[in-house]
């Protein structure tokens, strides 16, 4: 089927059956808008160079601080 005979079949479908795909329609580019901005958030902080190791450890010297103070 090609977009053409797509587009003619929607004409045939009843009310309720254009609200159903025309719902999924928009979840789908709801769901697509929140992936590129996931992605472009891991392109942004792509460079960031760390590991949880590193990250653990440097809250543990802020801990340590704290406790220290105290």
């Amino acid at each position: 089927m090609n977009l053409q005979e797509i587009i003619n079949s929607l004409e045939t479908l009843s009310q309720k059956e254009q609200s159903v795909l025309f719902e999924i329609l928009r979840e789908r580019q709801n769901q697509e808008k929140k992936d590129f901005l996931v992605r472009s958030l891991r392109g942004k902080y792509a460079h960031v160079a760390t590991s949880s190791y590193d990250f653990a450890r440097r809250k543990q010297k802020e801990i340590d601080l704290e406790d220290k103070a105290r």
